[in-house]
């Protein structure tokens, strides 16, 4: 073979194989379909994630008997009443809104076991945690769980799932074996539960009735070391190409921003934002896609930083709440949103993300008794106060106020009672102003 010819034989080849690369290029197309998803960001992992039942919580569960009422906040009691009723068999849901009368006065008769959440929880996203089978589900939202211990015969029991926004009450049957038991091992041991404490009924108006404990509570005030979370792990976490992101100092703190999306820490505060301004909000989607696709997102990067719970939803507004609570099932609040994660959904995805950025440790590095006054006297001081109208009052709860001064390296937890009012909540010590960040 001569010269001539390998070099011809070698520049065929060579010529062969860049149309077959050029084609490549022209016909490439990802693999990764979430590429192509407005919504996929990079995996990442800033603590952990969590299932429905770990997030979609009872905060307080109350047995009404012999017009005696008791209850509890207590954490592992509720996990443990909620576990039991995830073991029966939910048959034959139906609306009973017309059979209930007042639901201001059915929720308290006794021989009723209440479970109080915290918001509106849509029954198609809670059905599996409970073991419902019915599949018309998707009109149905709850706040309570009524379990009539009343009207059980040989074969069935009623445990009513009601909604007091709504004013709406669903019915459903389980084997009378499930509500026999319950009754035995729990409700008839409510007084006696070092967990349940007494509760007064007290009424505010024809249709408004609240639960208040009866006894002084001595509780433990707590400081936390504060453990910030590095900024770039949010940036990372929240942006579609983090190489891309510009990074700028503020008077505040820092912010993070490509063509359309910006990320600002406020070191003060210790409080994040994330804004895509590509999804302003134009599309209403109903609750339970809403709640599971929020419950995602944080998954989506284990950001459940701490003990959070589910504690309001608005349909309209497109916007998910989410609260930190104690291990004694106290709600933590603050004034500016540190306590909370708050979202606002868009057309495809996020529009608005609001959060803190740190964990509380495990431990607290010093914590000291306060004693406060029951929920009767603390009651009678609110409808005292000039300008409350009782029947507008929605709840009072024992909580924590999260505060932090700058610079302060100790996060602190102050317990005192807290006010739902108007759907806003407010600090019994303060009485001047709501809280600002959040849904109520």
């Amino acid at each position: 073979m001569t010269y001539e010819n390998i070099k011809s034989i070698i520049l065929t080849i060579l010529i062969v194989m860049s149309i077959y690369l050029t084609w490549s290029i022209w016909t490439y197309q990802p693999k990764n379909e979430l590429m192509e998803d407005p919504s996929f960001v990079p995996s990442v992992s800033i603590s952990e994630s969590k299932e429905i039942n770990q997030v979609i919580k009872p905060v307080q569960i109350y047995y009404h008997s012999d017009n005696a009422h008791y209850g509890t906040t207590q954490i592992g009691e509720i996990d443990r009443i909620i576990k039991e009723a995830s073991t029966w068999s939910f048959t034959d849901l139906e609306d009973v809104t017309n059979q209930t009368g007042e639901l201001s006065d059915f929720i308290y008769e006794n021989g009723h076991a209440q479970i109080v959440f915290p918001d509106n929880v849509p029954m198609e996203i809670y059905k599996n945690v409970l073991g419902i089978k019915d599949d018309n589900t998707s009109n149905v939202t709850f706040d309570q769980i009524i379990i009539d211990l009343n009207n059980i015969n040989k074969q069935n029991g009623n445990v009513y799932f009601i909604s007091t926004t709504d004013h709406r009450a669903f019915r459903s049957s389980v084997t009378a074996s499930f509500i026999t038991n319950f009754k035995e091992d729990y409700f008839e041991k409510g007084s006696t539960n070092k967990y349940f404490a007494p509760y007064a009924l007290e009424t505010l108006s024809e249709n408004q009735k609240l639960l208040v404990g009866t006894e002084p509570v001595t509780i433990n005030a707590y400081n936390y070391l504060l453990d910030v979370i590095e900024t770039t792990k949010f940036r990372d976490a929240l942006f579609r190409y983090p190489d891309l992101v510009r990074r700028n100092s503020t008077e505040s703190g820092e912010e993070y921003k490509d063509s359309s999306t910006l990320l600002s820490v406020n070191m003060k505060t210790n409080t994040l934002l994330y804004v895509d301004t590509t999804q302003e909000k134009d599309v209403t989607v109903d609750s339970s896609h809403l709640l599971r696709q929020s419950i995602d997102f944080v998954n989506g990067h284990q950001g459940w930083t701490d003990n959070y719970y589910f504690v309001g939803i608005d349909e309209l507004e497109q916007t998910v709440l989410f609260r930190i609570y104690d291990s004694a099932g106290h709600p933590v609040f603050s004034d500016n949103g540190m306590s909370e994660i708050l979202q606002i959904w868009g057309k495809t995805s996020i529009y608005q993300y609001l959060r803190n950025n740190f964990m509380l440790d495990n431990q607290p590095v010093e914590s000291s008794a306060v004693e406060l006054m029951s929920g009767v006297d603390t009651l009678e001081r609110l409808i005292n106060r000039e300008n409350i109208e009782p029947e507008f009052i929605q709840e009072l709860v024992l909580g924590y106020e999260m505060k932090r001064t700058n610079g302060d390296p100790l996060i602190h937890l102050e317990p005192t009672w807290y006010y739902k009012y108007k759907d806003q909540w407010w600090n019994m010590n303060s009485g001047e102003e709501g809280l600002e960040f959040g849904l109520e």
